[in-house]
């Protein structure tokens, strides 16, 4: 296997010293860490050090972090040759799917799927479905308001959780495999309107949706309006999609703000994912169906005047949306 660091760029001292004095209270830790390791084992601690929120890394302990890194190291070639660097890194190396605690968790996922896959086929997409089964039969619970997000070798232990519980549980089972996974997010039209998520496996070739039965979507992923994985827009990837061409106002744009949502019956849906920039000439690749685009600006006195407009999307279709002519109304 080719070495990480030979790959990737080595943090700076620099970097390494900021981030280092954001996180106080696990400095000590991470420091000797980062001192001893070597090779790819260095690599990963860096790329989990630079790119994870400051209270996990507050969190991170030395059982964690070798979990993580060894279990991912391992794992690697389990199931794809070659596998990119970018791809190991951002999903298998990674280990967090929500806001679910910092855990070692690889090892013993792995020792338990490995037991109950035994005897049964070891193609890739026949190791994910057993597990997907496996996970998506448990007792699925409504979140407690004041609770937080259970640990995935918790949710195992109890037979059960709420719907991102067991999202967080399959994902790290199928990391703990080797196997990278994906978190997707999205919205969807209809008079249940409304945003989901889901995860995603690669195969080697493309990512492969792998929903549970606790995530409630619509077969086929009917109605979807939006899929986000992480920065990227998925949407084209699992249905005919067209796309809204937005018209800069002209002149001033101060204090104006452009959204688009999904109209529902007696509601409104908002994509809060997508950000436009009036100003400029811009687009969003949506799926098939009605959109509401909204205006709005603040004014001098401090209220608010808005404008809304429809939009139709068709598969392959482009709708020029002169927000000109919305402005004109305000």
């Amino acid at each position: 296997m080719i070495l990480l660091a030979a790959v990737l760029s080595v943090l700076t001292p620099e970097a390494r010293d900021s981030l280092l004095a954001e996180t106080p209270g696990n400095a000590a830790f991470w420091s000797e860490a980062l001192s001893s390791g070597r090779g790819d084992m260095l690599s990963c601690m860096e790329e989990l050090f630079s790119t994870i929120p400051r209270l996990d890394r507050l969190e991170m302990n030395s059982e964690a972090l070798m979990d993580h890194v060894i279990g991912a190291l391992d794992s690697r070639d389990s199931w794809v040759d070659s596998m990119p660097d970018s791809l190991f890194m951002d999903f298998l190396l990674q280990y967090r799917f929500d806001d679910e605690p910092v855990t070692a968790y690889r090892t013993p996922l792995m020792t338990h799927w490995n037991a109950r896959l035994a005897d049964s086929d070891t193609t890739l997409a026949a190791v994910v479905e057993r597990v997907r089964w496996s996970v998506g039969t448990m007792r699925v619970r409504q979140p407690d308001i004041m609770g937080g997000v259970a640990g995935p070798r918790d949710v195992l232990a109890s037979g059960g959780g709420t719907p991102v519980e067991l999202r967080v549980l399959l994902g790290s089972s199928l990391r703990s495999l080797g196997i990278p996974v994906r978190a997707v997010l999205g919205w969807f039209q209809g008079t249940a309107g409304r945003e989901g998520g889901w995860l995603e496996y690669w195969d080697g070739a493309g990512w492969i949706p792998v929903p549970l039965p606790s995530d409630s979507l619509p077969a086929g992923f009917e109605g979807l309006s939006l899929a986000v994985a992480g920065d990227e827009y998925v949407t084209s990837e699992l249905v005919p999609t067209g796309t809204i061409a937005f018209s800069p106002v002209e002149g001033p744009s101060d204090s104006l703000l452009l959204a688009v949502s999904i109209p529902c019956p007696g509601r409104y849906v908002p994509l809060d994912w997508v950000e436009l920039d009036p100003s400029l000439p811009c687009s969003i690749e949506v799926g098939e169906g009605s959109y509401m685009v909204h205006l709005s600006r603040r004014l001098p006195t401090g209220g608010v005047r808005f404008a809304s407009a429809p939009a139709g999307v068709t598969a392959g279709g482009v709708f020029e949306m002169r927000l000109t002519d919305m402005e004109l109304e305000l």
